[in-house]
């Protein structure tokens, strides 16, 4: 029988930016009586555990950090993984959140006990933590998705998801087949495509993707940005503005998307002459129905002669290679799979019991809703961490985040003060900002038409905020104690 390692104040799951960025700010307010779970050996989440080829963010590295702690050593104006990672790093060390984290340490489940008004968080040591307040932050895009295609273990190549890199893979001269041509797979193909003998990319939908415009930052510029480091605070701020400009195409004025149509196009004629390949690449839905996608080397890539591009569907994969919809058989020594990461409902690696003991994934029943992504009714005292409809399709989500560990912050010191069991959102309130959100997005590009992953089963949309950023920040600065059941 199990015994309670501990009770703490809040239990935090998962130390990526997420995590530790609510540990940073639960430090700033005093409240230092908190444990962070983290199944792997070191912070960092989807950025340590993502390390394919390539591997890059697609936000500006001044906005991908946070407000509190720029970084003037950027080496570029998108950062690469591990530049990521060690400022994740960085930045944990600095305001001394590993003691709080306990590492090798992966949570099983977490149930409310209405009695007590403490979450009770099983992990995989066996032991049982009770906290008063629960922060699930895992992250949406974390957990590996795999297409369900015949034969898959079958395959007597190597196999692997880009989202679970293998080290030690050597292409070089292989023939690799890379399936998916998403978000992952801009970057990986680009970055193979001199190795590998023969690379087929085998697509079912093309993404818009506009340029990067990517480039090296000079030592001078790093020089600059220590020694004043309000110039960089400017370069934020114009990169800020100019991202939250984008917002108005996707949400209220479509023909303004037509600017993104001819960058995209732009680049395909610079770099593409074959006019088929060209329509292949070339989306037939609305900018900004699926995740729109940045990159200089995606097209230049398909310029090699060893990249092909494959839009037949596959039928099967075989010991061998793989067949498609044509009766084509492609012979392979090693199959990629970008195919992007589960955000069901819920996309947490453990079960979650409310009030009822209902789990999460019942209670939502394939359509997530949270007051302002954040609380869940029957899940009382539990703040998740870029939950539904807090998702930005037009800039950093560290914009959101930041003011999510404010309000965890605000929420916690709330519940303490007035000496609560718990704050119970009340389901009317959510309900209601739910159908509010649905209605401001009616005619946005995420409800243009198209399959993706934004959108429910029934075609309502949980995943995206339906405004300006600096509308989240402002709404959520302030705790509204109405929207609550107070219970003591």
């Amino acid at each position: 029988m199990t015994k309670s390692h501990q009770t703490t104040d809040v239990a935090i799951i998962g130390a990526g930016f997420a995590g530790l960025g609510v540990a940073i700010e639960l430090l700033r307010q005093g409240l230092k009586n908190f444990v962070i779970f983290e199944g792997e050996e070191g912070v960092g989440g989807s950025w340590r555990t993502n390390t394919y080829p390539g591997c890059a963010c697609d936000v500006p590295s001044h906005l991908y950090s946070y407000s509190f702690e720029p970084n003037p050593n950027w080496p570029q104006a998108y950062s690469r993984q591990e530049d990521i990672l060690h400022y994740i790093e960085h930045c944990a060390d600095k305001y001394g959140v590993k003691p709080y984290i306990r590492f090798h340490t992966r949570v099983t489940d977490a149930s409310f006990d209405a009695a007590s008004g403490r979450w009770m968080v099983s992990s995989d040591d066996g032991q049982v933590t009770a906290a008063r307040v629960l922060v699930p932050a895992t992250g949406a895009l974390s957990h590996p998705k795999y297409p369900d295609i015949p034969g898959m273990d079958s395959f007597q190549g190597m196999a692997v998801h880009a989202a679970r890199w293998n080290a030690d893979l050597d292409l070089r001269g292989k023939r690799v087949g890379v399936i998916g041509s998403g978000a992952s797979a801009i970057q990986v193909v680009p970055n193979i495509a001199a190795e590998v003998a023969d690379l087929k990319v085998f697509q079912r939908t093309p993404s818009w993707v506009l340029p990067k415009h990517n480039r090296s930052f000079s030592a001078q510029e790093q020089q600059r940005w220590r020694q004043h480091p309000w110039m960089q605070k400017a370069q934020r701020f114009g990169l800020y503005w100019t991202m939250e400009s984008a917002l108005p195409a996707i949400m209220w004025y479509p023909p303004l998307l037509g600017i993104g149509e001819w960058l995209h196009k732009r680049a395909l004629h610079q770099h593409i002459r074959d006019p088929q390949l060209r329509r292949q690449l070339t989306p037939d839905y609305q900018v900004g129905c699926k995740r729109t996608l940045v990159s200089d080397d995606w097209f230049p890539a398909f310029a090699r002669p060893n990249v092909h591009l494959v839009t037949d569907g596959i039928s099967a994969i075989t010991a061998h290679g793989l067949t498609t919809s044509d009766g084509q058989e492609h012979a392979l020594d090693v199959i990629i799979y970008c195919t992007g990461y589960d955000i069901g409902a819920p996309a947490y690696p453990f079960a979650i019991h409310g009030l009822q003991g209902q789990s999460l994934t019942d209670y939502w029943a394939g359509q997530p809703k949270a007051y302002y992504g954040m609380n869940v009714s029957d899940f009382p005292n539990m703040l998740l961490i870029m939950g539904p409809n807090s998702g930005p399709g037009h800039t950093s989500v560290l914009i959101y985040q930041e003011a999510q560990y404010h309000y965890i912050a605000q929420y916690t010191k709330t519940l303490l003060r007035r000496k609560l069991r718990y704050l119970n959102v009340k389901k009317a309130v959510v309900d209601e900002q739910y159908q509010n959100f649905q209605q401001r997005m009616r005619h946005s590009s995420w409800l243009s038409g198209c399959q993706s992953w934004y959108l429910n089963a029934d075609g309502s949309n949980s995943t995206m905020w339906p405004g300006f950023s600096f509308e989240y920040v402002l709404r959520t600065r302030m705790m509204k104690m109405s929207a609550y059941e107070a219970v003591g």
